[in-house]
């Protein structure tokens, strides 16, 4: 498929579940190629009567069904296990060339069923590295991945032209691909960077809320260090048990290691020893100042 003049290209594309990254990755190629076909797919009505009416899909479906039959890239953008029933579902339905990819935060399950399904040479994996905690087609835009990290995870027998194409696509709505050829390696970094600080920010809300005064002063008093590292506890509560449920080896892994950081770290604070703390602060911030600041226009991605 030729790129260099995308404005005339003819190329129709599936999403499956209009959420927040659906509705998004909808709206973004509505933008970069104006002249697509979209079809989407989602169970609850309401999303689909506003992507009809606000001009971002063509065609909208309460089934998985025919109308994916000629899509150029299908993408599943649902629960990562609702995603592998559409896996199954769009076998017998889609056209020999077409790719399916998925917006999933881990890699290893619908990489798995894939392999069960002998789909390898239609699917490449994807995780774009961006979100927000709150949900739903209501809160999608066609920004949300400007300067995100989008990862990339092909299957052994992808064909090359089809996974620059989609790097292609990732680029066009603003996206910064990054090719992870093995899955297993995502789900390995997500889990650090990504899993485990949900999980922390969850249990550290939990706390201040069990821990918190008769007169709620905690909450009160909560600034924005607060606000900021527990921001991600109001994530989707559905999608987050379901990453780890899905991800449970590196998660439990990452976590006990956690733990036993905390345990040191609480008992070299109960006994005085000041060079300690002060050598964690001072390493913690180093490393976190290496880190590059994403210039994204929405101020809520994960």
């Amino acid at each position: 498929m030729d790129f260099s003049d995308f404005n005339n290209i003819n190329i129709k594309l599936g999403i499956i579940g209009l959420g927040l990254i659906g509705g998004s990755l909808a709206k973004a190629f509505r933008e970069a190629l104006p002249h697509s076909v979209i079809v989407a797919y989602n169970r609850r009505v309401e999303p689909r009567k506003m992507a009809i009416e606000d001009g971002t899909a063509d065609i909208v479906t309460a089934e998985v069904d025919a109308s994916f039959s000629d899509c150029d890239y299908i993408f599943l953008c649902t629960p990562v296990e609702f995603n592998e029933i559409y896996l199954k579902k769009l076998k017998s339905i889609i056209k020999e060339d077409c790719i399916i990819t998925d917006v999933g935060s881990t890699k290893s399950n619908i990489h798995e069923a894939v392999k069960a399904e002998n789909m390898e040479v239609n699917f490449i994996g994807g995780h774009p590295m961006a979100g927000s905690e709150k949900t739903g087609y209501e809160f999608s835009n066609a920004w949300l991945f400007k300067n995100a990290y989008y990862a990339i995870t092909p299957t052994d027998r992808t064909d090359n032209i089809k996974l620059q194409e989609l790097i292609h696509m990732v680029k066009l709505i603003g996206a910064r691909p990054i090719v992870i050829e093995e899955y297993k390696l995502h789900d390995y970094a997500v889990a650090g960077i990504s899993h485990l600080p949900h999980i922390i920010a969850a249990q550290l809300t939990n706390l201040v809320k069990s821990m918190d005064t008769e007169d709620s002063l905690m909450k009160t008093l909560a600034a924005n260090g607060f606000k900021d590292t527990t921001r991600i506890a109001a994530s989707s509560p559905e999608m987050w048990q379901q990453i780890c449920m899905t991800n449970t080896e590196n998660i439990v892994m990452l976590l006990d290691k956690y733990i036993k950081q905390l345990i040191e770290t609480r008992d070299k604070i109960e006994n005085g020893d000041g060079a300690y703390v002060y050598n964690m602060f001072e390493q913690s911030s180093e490393y976190r100042n290496q880190f590059g600041n994403r210039l994204s226009g929405n101020p809520n991605d994960l």
